[in-house]
């Protein structure tokens, strides 16, 4: 019996040792390739976040001929208690439904805005999606534009559109971006440190070339 103990085989250190070494080359490449997938699936909701803004600003803009602001709406406020508004739209963060056409009891997010000349006000639900913190704003004098950026909370890249230009999309990225922004209860956010958003003008494509605060290429670029 002893004489068998003693011829049984095992794992001998330098096996070990190379096993260790094989499992630790696969996660260094694993790990970095699963980081990478995970930001780019946070980036695109922030591309569709803003492609689904520009659909809303085009609905309203048919309603009453300018174009609209996001605005958190309040829980209990149907689609056609709509305010309206011009300027600096709310920073919505999400998850926020759409406001609904019969009252809610959450809060809830839309684009709305009014025409000075006509008084009409017309609006459209705009759902956000989770971690995702966006805004819209207008000129403010005529409403004839308007410009539209999102991103992630924990995404190193935002998105914009403009109204002067909107078959285009821009980005700019920041590495120091990711859990800079915020996301309160009920739906407000704040866009991350050092994230730059030009002011909106009316025959202007204002992102073009403009400063985003991105590393290391600062600029807005089209995509």
């Amino acid at each position: 019996m002893l004489r068998k103990l003693k011829n049984r085989k095992g794992f001998t250190l330098i096996e070990l040792m190379i096993v260790v070494a094989i499992i630790a080359i696969l996660a260094a490449i694993a790990v970095p390739q699963y980081k990478a997938y995970v930001m780019k699936a946070r980036n695109k909701k922030s591309i569709a976040q803003v492609q689904l803004a520009r659909n809303a600003e085009s609905a309203v803009q048919e309603q009453i001929d300018v174009y609209g602001i996001t605005k958190l709406i309040a829980a209990g406020t149907t689609l056609g208690g709509a305010p309206g508004g011009d300027t600096a739209g709310d920073i919505l963060g999400g998850p926020l439904a759409g406001t609904p056409a019969v009252a809610g009891a959450v809060p809830s997010a839309m684009i709305t805005g009014d025409n000075d000349v006509t008084t009409a006000i017309g609006a459209q639900p705009y759902e956000v999606a989770a971690g995702v913190i966006v805004q819209c704003n207008t000129e403010g004098t005529t409403n004839l534009t308007y410009q539209c950026w999102a991103i992630h909370i924990d995404g190193d890249t935002a998105y914009a559109v403009d109204g002067d230009n909107d078959a285009t999309i821009y980005w700019v990225k920041n590495p120091a971006w990711p859990g800079t922004g915020g996301i309160a209860a009920g739906g407000v956010g704040t866009k991350p440190a050092g994230l730059n958003i030009p002011g909106a003008v009316a025959n202007s494509d204002e992102f073009a070339g403009a400063n985003g605060g991105g590393a290391p290429t600062a600029t807005w670029t089209a995509k």
